[in-house]
């Protein structure tokens, strides 16, 4: 698999074959596990600014 980055906002990742595989092996709770805990994750090392533009957003209200 072809790596997949942005050297604007400085990320890459690259996710192989057998990652892939071995994630479509979980069960659905398993996966939604996953994702609950990258959510979790994420939550945990919000910035105060970003933490309310999350909030913003979640309400709908439009961003600046």
């Amino acid at each position: 698999m072809k790596k997949i980055s942005n050297n604007q906002n400085g990320f890459s990742y690259f996710v192989s074959a057998k990652q892939l595989a071995l994630y479509a092996k979980l069960t659905d709770l398993e996966k939604l596990q996953w994702v609950d805990d990258a959510r979790t994750f994420t939550l945990i090392g919000q910035t105060a600014e970003t933490k309310a533009r999350h909030e913003s957003l979640r309400k709908g209200h439009a961003q600046k």
